[in-house]
C-alpha cells in the first residue's frame, strides 16, 4: 500500500515565482486595496449622513415657524428652521458685508439687528443683497427699512461665513469684509442672539433674496467614493495580473 506524502513547503513553481521582492509588492498592493476601499466606504458613509441631514433640513423648513424671543432656539438643533421675529429694526447699526454674490453679481449683504419686542435681546437679520456700485465703492444702493414694530419671517441660519482678508475690520466699520458677532455685540453694548435670521420673501424693499439652497455636498462625497473604489478595483486587477504573469513566467522558466 502506497502512502501519499504531503509537504507544507511551497511548490517549486511557487518558489520560483514569488521571491522576497514579489511578496513585498503583493503586500503593498493589498495595503493599497484596503486603504482605498476603506476611504471609499468612509466617503459613502459621509454621503449617507449628509443625505439624512438634507432630508432633516427639508422637514424643518416645512415645520411651523419658531417664535424668536419666545422659544428657546439652538443653532445646532434648529438650523434652517423657519422662524418669525417681532421687533424694531435698528438701522443705525446696519453693516454691509462686501464681495457677496447673488446670481453671479457682486454686491453687499445687508445685516441689521432687530430689537425683539418686549425684550432687551437683539437678533441679527440678514435682510438681503444689494448690488455694488463699481464707480463709487462706498455708495450703497437705496433700499427701504420698515419703521416701528415689524414682523420678520426667515430661517435660522449660522453667522455669515468668514472671508479671507489681509486686514481686520475695525469695530465701527459699516462696510466690511467680515463680522464677528461677539465683537459686534460688545461694541454696541447689546445682547445678540447667537444665530442669524435670514429673511425670506419678496418685500419690494430694494433687497434681493435669491438665497442659494443649503449645500450639503452629497454629490461631492459620492464622487470621491467612486474615485476611491475605482482605485481599489484598479489595484486589485493589477495585482491579479502581476500574480498571473509571475506564475506563467515561473512555469515557462527552465528547471534547474
Amino acid at each position: 500500500m502506497s502512502k501519499q506524502i504531503t509537504s507544507d513547503h511551497p511548490t517549486p513553481t511557487t518558489s520560483r515565482a514569488f521571491g522576497p521582492k514579489e511578496i513585498l509588492i503583493i503586500g503593498l498592493a493589498f495595503l493599497v486595496i484596503g486603504v482605498t476601499a476603506g476611504l471609499g466606504r468612509w466617503q459613502l458613509g459621509r454621503a449617507h449622513e449628509k443625505k439624512a441631514l438634507h432630508q432633516q433640513m427639508a422637514r424643518r423648513e416645512r415645520a411651523a415657524p419658531l417664535q424668536v424671543g419666545k422659544e428657546a432656539i439652538s443653532l445646532q438643533a434648529d438650523i434652517w428652521r423657519r422662524a418669525q421675529a417681532k421687533g424694531v429694526f435698528v438701522q443705525r447699526m446696519t453693516v454691509y458685508l462686501q464681495n457677496r454674490q447673488q446670481n453671479e453679481e457682486t454686491g453687499f449683504w445687508v445685516l441689521t439687528p432687530l430689537r425683539i419686542a418686549e425684550s432687551d435681546n437683539y437678533v441679527m437679520v440678514l435682510r438681503g443683497w444689494i448690488p455694488r456700485n463699481f464707480q463709487a465703492m462706498d455708495l450703497i444702493a437705496p433700499y427701504t427699512t420698515p419703521q416701528g414694530l415689524t414682523v420678520v419671517d426667515g430661517l435660522i441660519a449660522p453667522p455669515p461665513s468668514k472671508w479671507f482678508s489681509f486686514f481686520s475690520d475695525t469695530p465701527q466699520a459699516v462696510i466690511r469684509q467680515n463680522i464677528n458677532m461677539d465683537r459686534y455685540a460688545q461694541f454696541h453694548h447689546i445682547t445678540l442672539l447667537p444665530y442669524v435670521l435670514r429673511q425670506s420673501g419678496e418685500l419690494h424693499d430694494g433687497l434681493g433674496r435669491s438665497w442659494p439652497a443649503a449645500n450639503t455636498g452629497i454629490s461631492t462625497n459620492y464622487g470621491y467614493a467612486l474615485q476611491w473604489f475605482a482605485m481599489s478595483a484598479t489595484a486589485g486587477l493589477l495585482l491579479l495580473y502581476f500574480v498571473f504573469r509571475r506564475l506563467r513566467h515561473a512555469e515557462s522558466a527552465p528547471k534547474r
